[in-house]
C-alpha cells in the first residue's frame, strides 16, 4: 500500500527536466553572445540575474527530480545549477569589489566542470541522441574555456559560437519533452537509443 502512495506521489510530479532545460537553454544562450564577442560587458546586467535565476530553476528541478527518483535529472541540475549559482556571485562579488578573480581558480572550477560533463555524457549513452548532442557540445564549450583559459585566448568567441549550438539543442529537447507530454505522443524527433532507459529524463521527449 505503501509502495502505491510513493508511485502516485512520483507520477504526480510533472516532469522537471523540460523546464531545467529550457532555462538552462536560454542562459547559456544569452552567455554565449559574450563569450563569442557579440555583445560588451555592459550585458553583465542581464547576463548575472539571468544565471542566478536559472540556478534556482535548476536547483527546484534537482528536488523535485530527486522526489521522482530520477537520480540523473536530480544530479545533472543540481550540479549545474551550483555551477550557475557560482558563475553569478563571483561575477557580483567582483563587482562589488569584495575579491578579484584568479584566473587559475577560474581554470580549475572549469576543468572540474569538463570532467562532470565528461562522465555524465558517458552515462547519457543510454537515453537519445538529442541529449547525447546536447551534453557533448556542453563538454566542447567547457574544453574550449579551458583551452582559451590555459593561454589561447582566440578559443573563447568558438566556445560562443558552440555554446549558441547547444543552448538551441537544450531548448528543442525541452520543447520535445512538453510537446510529447501535452499532445500524448512523440512530436519532435529526438532519436531514442534502443536500449531501456533508466528515467523519465529521456521517456518525456521519446
Amino acid at each position: 500500500m505503501e509502495q502505491a502512495k510513493v508511485c502516485e506521489v512520483r507520477e504526480a510530479i510533472a516532469d522537471p527536466s523540460t523546464v531545467g532545460l529550457a532555462s538552462f537553454g536560454i542562459a547559456l544562450f544569452t552567455l554565449s553572445f559574450l563569450n563569442a564577442d557579440l555583445i560588451g560587458p555592459q550585458s553583465m546586467g542581464v547576463i548575472v540575474p539571468t544565471a542566478i535565476m536559472t540556478g534556482v530553476v535548476h536547483l527546484l528541478a534537482t528536488w523535485y527530480g530527486f522526489r521522482k527518483n530520477e537520480l540523473f535529472t536530480a544530479l545533472v541540475f543540481g550540479i549545474y545549477g551550483m555551477f550557475w549559482l557560482t558563475y553569478g556571485l563571483i561575477n557580483l562579488g567582483v563587482a562589488a569589489n569584495l575579491f578579484e578573480l584568479d584566473a587559475n581558480a577560474l581554470l580549475a572550477f572549469l576543468v572540474a566542470y569538463t570532467i562532470f560533463t565528461a562522465y555524465v555524457l558517458v552515462a547519457a549513452l543510454v537515453t537519445n541522441v538529442a541529449v547525447i548532442l546536447t551534453l557533448a557540445a556542453l563538454l566542447a564549450v567547457f574544453l574550449l574555456l579551458d583551452f582559451g583559459l590555459a593561454g589561447h585566448p582566440s578559443l573563447f568567441p568558438w566556445a560562443g559560437y558552440v555554446g549558441m549550438v547547444d543552448a538551441l539543442l537544450a531548448l528543442y529537447v525541452s520543447a520535445a519533452g512538453l510537446l510529447a507530454t501535452l499532445w500524448g505522443h512523440p512530436v519532435l524527433p529526438v532519436g531514442p537509443i534502443q536500449r531501456a532507459a533508466p528515467r523519465r529524463f529521456y521517456k518525456a521527449a521519446a
